[in-house]
């Protein structure tokens, strides 16, 4: 018998997948959270300091493209291509605090970062997903509360008596080096499905069917918020009068919170309820909830501590709930002989797009200040929810 198939292959592999994700991921936000220690080592204004997520998530889309493009995840296996993207982001990250190097070699690393966590995380739910196909949204919204638990551990480590912020970055390193040892054991399930050839001709179809280019708006205003929110989550908690309450305002636990356990808890509610109700009525809900959190940013300076704290783990839960049914529904409405091509270049795209609020929201808030700053990221949840309505729309007419 194929030993994918004894009982608790399943759970071990999908735990094992999810736990790397993880690891490797911390290493996207680790200088994003120490940020206010780089900026004062480096003299950065807030724009500068924009650049060490923006770039992250530029040489994410490139890397998705490009390793999409020379099928490389169908070409090399997951037990050799995780672990070699979990050592290249782990050196990328330990760089910049063992060498003295400046701010623009470090920009640089954060490229090459950003490159080599495409190469861990699409490759990385692709084969957690292949383990299972009853549950296979579940195992989806599970690697995506992973990519929150590990964008988000860096700002726990802030709550540690550490020495500075090069221990951050070398604990990011860490875990992303364990990340590559444990990938050494990941293996494809079952239920792998035969990916096609990349085709440029075919990623027109994102704007041509009419079905895919409303996932696909809804996916590119889904991605103008979330890592605006998360990138700057620091800065708004800091923004507040009681600087998020006795709980977010602990520095480090409040982005932890708000990025990492909410944002994972609503990846799983979200999954469960759309098995149960259907994706795009959930997807709607969800990311209607969070363009209401988005649009009562401004007020959060007038709410009492705990309801503003609340509002804040809601936004948090909600502005991540909805990401992992994006690619199921485009996945639904692509020839099957063109998934392969529709998700990357979605990915792609929407990797680009949300660098543009990460570096826009600081010159925007040196003006307005941090809450009403982040009423600019509301069209792009309120664009997601009126597509998502139409396309509700265009399934009740075909």
């Amino acid at each position: 018998m194929d030993d994918r198939l004894r009982p608790g292959a399943v759970a071990l592999n999908v735990t094992l997948g999810a736990l790397v994700q993880v690891l490797a991921l911390s290493t996207w936000y680790a200088t994003s959270a120490v940020a206010p220690q780089l900026a004062r080592h480096w003299n950065l204004d807030s724009g500068e300091v924009s650049w060490l997520t923006s770039c992250v998530l530029l040489g994410f889309a490139a890397g998705a493209l490009g390793l999409g493009l020379l099928r490389v995840a169908d070409r090399v296996r997951p037990g050799v291509l995780l672990p070699l993207g979990s050592l290249i982001a782990a050196a990328c990250t330990a760089l910049p605090a063992v060498l003295p190097i400046g701010f623009a070699p470090t920009l640089a690393l954060r490229v090459l970062t950003g490159i080599a966590l495409a190469a861990v995380y699409p490759p990385g739910m692709k084969a957690v997903a292949s383990w299972t196909l009853a549950r296979r949204g579940s195992a989806v919204a599970l690697v995506v509360a992973s990519l929150t638990l590990g964008s988000a551990l860096p700002h726990a480590l802030r709550t540690l008596p550490l020495p500075g912020w090069r221990s951050v970055l070398l604990i990011s390193a860490v875990a992303a080096t364990l990340a590559a040892g444990l990938a050494t054991t990941t293996r494809t399930g079952p239920h792998t499905s035969e990916t096609d050839t990349l085709r440029i001709g075919a990623a027109w179809q994102l704007f041509r069917n009419r079905r895919q280019r409303l996932v696909t708006l809804a996916y590119l205003g889904h991605m103008w918020e979330v890592y605006g929110l998360w990138t700057w989550s620091v800065a708004l908690l800091a923004a507040l009068p009681g600087s998020g309450g006795p709980v977010l305002g602990v520095p480090g636990w409040g982005p932890f919170l708000l990025i990492g356990v909410a944002g994972a808890i609503g990846c799983f509610g979200a999954g469960s309820a759309a098995d149960r109700w259907g994706r795009v009525r959930v997807t709607t809900v969800v990311v209607t909830i969070s363009a209401c959190c988005c649009l009562l940013a401004p007020a959060l300076p007038l709410l009492p501590d705990i309801v503003a704290a609340v509002m804040l783990i809601v936004w948090g839960a909600s502005v991540i709930g909805d990401s992992p049914m994006y690619s199921a529904l485009l996945a639904d409405s692509s020839d099957p002989t063109a998934v392969g091509t529709a998700l990357t270049v979605q990915m792609a795209l929407g990797y680009s797009l949300a660098a543009v609020p990460v570096l826009l929201l600081p010159r925007l808030a040196a003006h307005v200040g941090w809450p009403w700053a982040l009423l600019s990221l509301a069209p792009g949840p309120l664009a997601s929810a009126l597509s998502l309505r139409r396309l509700q729309r265009l399934d009740r007419t075909s």
